[in-house]
């Protein structure tokens, strides 16, 4: 009875450490012990049995620390797969912060949806060999995510030629409008850029359209456990993905919904009229950025996608 008490106070007093420090602090209680029979032979017998025990909890400690540790590490590399290539690297650490669960509830918050799209894709791909062109759009999309992520973005999906991506989720982002118009002048420069490049214009690469649109959501997991995509249903959602449309008609790159333009300086945004969208009755004001912004901002798009 005495020794099964001392192994497992030796355990629960290990366990209120983390696993190095649980190490160190039985340690210490056993060289303490050692020393002690050492100092004072005659104790040395009646200390084997505790000794004893206290080896065998430290045992014990060590094999479940170890055990927790490889959980531990295999939930942060799910969650690392599953998140490093949609979030920002402080988002993905708050999520490692939350270790209950993977999965994201559902909440209704205020975001901004960044739709983009590539003109002339379903010609291109009649035209060029797969090879080349699934190697291309990987180079694409890789640079696309690089810019989306580095201004506080999150990759919801890429669906064909297009990625949808979301700013002020799942965590909150200062400016999220602002952000994204933003991204979306660095996502037109460097495009701009790829496009140009020796072995894509061979394929006759098109230009990259963008809408851009603010409103409450309902943001979440949605699927089932083994497919879960976080994603964003709204009004907001739907008008940026047919802005992203609107731009075929308007002849523009970047077309902005009035909430977002709000948000923004308008000095800096040049209005293309008023659009009807499918799903709204009223026409809407929309806007595109000023080219005056895109010259400073094509060599850190270009910076930023190569890194």
């Amino acid at each position: 009875m005495k020794r099964a008490f001392e192994t497992g106070f030796v355990v629960k007093a290990g366990a209120t450490f983390s696993p190095l420090a649980g190490v160190l602090v039985i340690a210490g209680v056993l060289i303490s012990l050692w020393g002690a029979s050492l100092i004072v032979p005659a104790l040395a017998d009646g200390m084997v049995a505790p000794l004893l025990s206290t080896i065998i909890g430290t045992a014990v400690f060590m094999v479940e620390s170890i055990i927790s540790y490889a959980v531990t590490r295999r939930r942060e590399a799910s969650v690392r797969s599953r998140f490093e290539q949609h979030l920002a690297p402080a988002v993905v650490r708050r999520v490692l912060e939350t270790p209950t669960s993977t999965k994201r509830r559902s909440e209704q918050r205020e975001v901004t949806a960044l739709f983009t799209d590539l003109e002339g894709f379903t010609a291109m791909t009649h035209r060029a060999d797969p090879a080349i062109l699934v190697s291309t759009l990987d180079s694409y999309f890789e640079g696309m995510a690089n810019i989306i992520v580095t201004h506080g973005g999150t990759i919801d999906k890429i669906v064909g030629d297009g990625l949808h991506a979301l700013f002020n989720t799942p965590n909150d982002l200062e400016d999220h409008p602002g952000r994204a118009v933003e991204c979306a002048i660095a996502l037109r420069s460097w495009t701009e850029f790829f496009r140009r490049r020796p072995e894509v214009a061979t394929i006759d690469f098109g230009r990259t359209r963008i809408g851009i649109e603010t409103g409450l959501a309902i943001v979440g997991d949605v699927g089932i456990h083994a497919k879960l995509d976080y994603t964003a249903h709204g009004d907001a959602v739907n008008v940026a993905a047919r802005l992203e449309r609107a731009n075929k008609e308007l002849g523009s790159s970047i077309c902005i919904g009035p909430v977002a333009a709000s948000r923004c300086d308008q000095s800096l945004l040049r209005p293309l009229g008023k659009i009807t969208v499918r799903g709204r009755d009223d026409a809407m004001a929309v806007f595109e950025p000023l080219e005056l912004r895109c010259a400073d901002t094509a060599a850190a798009a270009e910076l930023s996608c190569l890194h």
